[in-house]
């Protein structure tokens, strides 16, 4: 009896606290997650290259390029030549760091690089050949074979925002008077890998495309049976010169794995896969949600802590001083010449005050949300997130701090006060100063605290910014004129 009512009183506990313990056990395998990468720079500070090439081998290509960008370029290639070719060619496409790929790029011989260039994805290969000179493409393709040669050349010639610019060749075709015992025999010498073997192109004998089968199709046939009884002859297409915007809405509205791209000849020239399109639909999520923020937009996101902070400034400072200036104006249609300055005009400045402050908050808490999304920064970089919208801050301030002195000395000259007029100037110019600041700190904070409490900082960003900023406005402005004007003697 005594162990029943033990019992009971454990298992109500238990249950009490059930969310708790699973939230620990989550936690626990998250960090059974992050212990590989510790895991692989004990191996790495131990100098045990052939064990932890073992691990990276058999690893995730996308987590061991992410250990690598943390490395140095001598370090990276020391780890690189104890991989296979294969493993080389999947993990330096997937470097985000433009910066080490070429460093790699000019540290090893080109016959060497070549290895790894032919190994890489279609696309992503001639997105590294984009970036190099033609005097690079000179020393580099003497080493290539001449299918990558011709492959490479052909895919170049497209432009970047174009189906041509974004497709790979990937692909497997059959011929539509084949059967399917031979249909299988050729898709087995184009080896196309093992994401784009879903769909199987059929084509007659100029090379144009008459249709489509699955592996299902295939495997479920007799092996005597042709091809053209079975091929689906309804499918969906690209041109080469179609906008790549394009090409992703047509995979994102028919579902599909990836759709072919023609040439004028209606032959196939190359696939556009579905993750393909997915980077396409996000880029131009991250491009309007930067404009709907005046954020100036670029085609190339770069990362988020490697750009510079000017850098981050000149892309952000356009539209703060659009509608910077745009308050102004509609503030010197608030006020009669007659009275512009007793010290109850000063309440006619709040709103631009807290106008700018929501703006700037806004705009960063949006960069910020974006970089998070991106996997550009994680929360155990928020002290350097924090300092580099400071930075950035200060850099907006003080330009701020100009227009609005200016502001003030151009609508404030009828004051009959000369020193009260100064002292309105400063007033005005520093409140926007502390304001912008406070404001760019909150932006960045309330993210990283929604993201560290499990929140959703997209929730969580703009309803509260406006109104902490907007409160942290008045507060500042309210002590900044008891500090310098006092116009009612005691605050």
């Amino acid at each position: 009896m005594l162990l029943g009512f033990f019992k009971s009183i454990f298992s109500s506990r238990l249950a009490e606290h059930g969310y708790t313990i699973w939230n620990q056990k989550t936690t626990i395998m998250k960090l059974k997650g992050e212990n590989k990468f510790f895991k692989w720079m004990r191996l790495l500070k131990q100098q045990q290259e052939k064990r932890l090439a073992y691990y990276l081998e058999r690893a995730s290509p996308i987590e061991v390029a992410s250990f690598l960008e943390a490395q140095s370029c001598e370090l990276v290639i020391k780890i690189f030549r104890a991989l296979s070719i294969a493993k080389q060619g999947e993990i330096f496409a997937l470097l985000n760091d433009n910066a080490l790929q070429m460093q790699i790029y000019h540290s090893i011989p080109k016959s060497s690089f070549a290895k790894i260039f032919s190994c890489m994805p279609s696309d992503l290969r001639v997105d590294f050949y984009q970036r190099l000179s033609s005097k690079e493409h000179a020393h580099l393709l003497p080493y290539l074979s001449r299918k990558v040669r011709e492959d490479v050349i052909m895919l170049n010639a497209y432009l970047p925002d174009t189906a041509g610019g974004i497709m790979n060749t990937d692909f497997a075709t059959v011929l539509n008077s084949m059967t399917v015992q031979e249909a299988i025999a050729k898709i087995r010498e184009d080896a196309p890998s093992k994401k784009m073997l879903y769909y199987i192109y059929v084509v007659d004998e100029k090379m144009k495309l008459v249709g489509f089968i699955s592996l299902k199709d295939l495997v479920m046939r007799s092996p005597e049976e042709k091809i053209e009884t079975i091929l689906n002859v309804n499918f969906v297409y690209a041109t080469v010169d179609e906008d790549q915007e394009v090409v992703a809405k047509k995979i994102e509205q028919y579902d599909l794995v990836a759709i072919p791209i023609l040439n004028q000849e209606e032959q196939i020239v190359g696939i556009v896969s579905y993750d393909d399109a997915i980077d396409i639909i996000r880029a131009e999520q991250v491009e309007d949600m930067d404009k709907f923020m005046g954020i100036t937009s670029e085609e190339d996101a770069p990362d988020y802590l490697k750009v510079s902070s000017l850098q981050h400034l000149k892309k952000r400072i356009k539209w703060i001083v659009v509608v910077f200036m745009a308050s102004i104006v509609g503030h010197a249609f608030t006020h009669s010449k007659s009275a512009f300055f007793t010290p109850f005009n000063l309440i006619f400045y709040l709103s631009m005050i807290t106008d700018t402050g929501g703006n700037v908050g806004s705009q960063v808490a949006s960069v910020v949300l974006q970089a998070l999304n991106r996997g550009q920064v994680t929360l155990a970089d928020w002290a350097r997130i924090i300092l580099k919208e400071l930075r950035i801050a200060i850099m907006l301030a003080s330009v701020l701090f100009f227009l609005a002195y200016i502001k003030v000395f151009f609508t404030s000259s009828l004051d009959p006060e000369t020193n009260r007029h100064y002292q309105v100037m400063f007033v005005v110019a520093l409140s926007i100063v502390l304001q912008v600041i406070f404001s760019a700190f909150i932006g960045a904070a309330f993210p990283l605290a929604a993201k560290y409490f499990n929140g959703d900082p997209a929730v969580a960003a703009n309803p509260a910014i406006n109104t902490t900023v907007e409160l942290l406005g008045v507060i500042i402005y309210y002590v900044v004129i008891c500090w310098i004007i006092n116009p009612v003697g005691s605050c």
